[in-house]
């Protein structure tokens, strides 16, 4: 699958939930782990984490705003978003096999049309040529 592009945001769900609570910058440092964790396909180790946010990695662990599972960190929102995004990338991705292979099969049957209408004596150029040779 190509980059992922951007993930769903519900300000509501920011305002709410256990995020609200929390200083100014555990937030930034929230959002900077989704943002980080969304462009790496959702696969960011706890080292990594702790690379990014520093003194703030205990607190958001704590919190429950990430979970470290096996030494990877899970974000359920965003795994769901992936979860959701790979399905619709792999109904459309069969969908385009499907529909290319009957593109394709049709394309194979109107350039054997063109090849008949090309044999054709009244369509050749030969005979176009001659009539206006004629005509002269």
């Amino acid at each position: 699958m190509i980059e992922l592009p951007y993930f769903k945001f519900f300000p509501n769900q920011w305002l709410t939930g256990t995020i609200a609570f929390q200083d100014f910058d555990v937030q930034g440092a929230f959002m900077k782990v989704c943002c980080f964790y969304w462009s790496k396909g959702c696969k960011v180790s706890d080292k990594e984490l702790k690379a990014i946010t520093g003194t703030y990695y205990n607190t958001l662990i704590d919190t429950n705003l990430i979970k470290v599972v096996n030494k990877k960190i899970k974000i359920k929102w965003l795994d769901e978003q992936l979860e959701e995004r790979t399905k619709a990338h792999n109904k459309r991705v069969e969908a385009g096999r499907k529909g290319g292979k009957q593109c394709s099969s049709k394309a194979i049957a109107l350039r054997k049309e063109k090849i008949k209408k090309d044999n054709t004596p009244y369509l050749s150029t030969k005979g176009l040529n001659e009539y206006l040779s004629t005509k002269k």
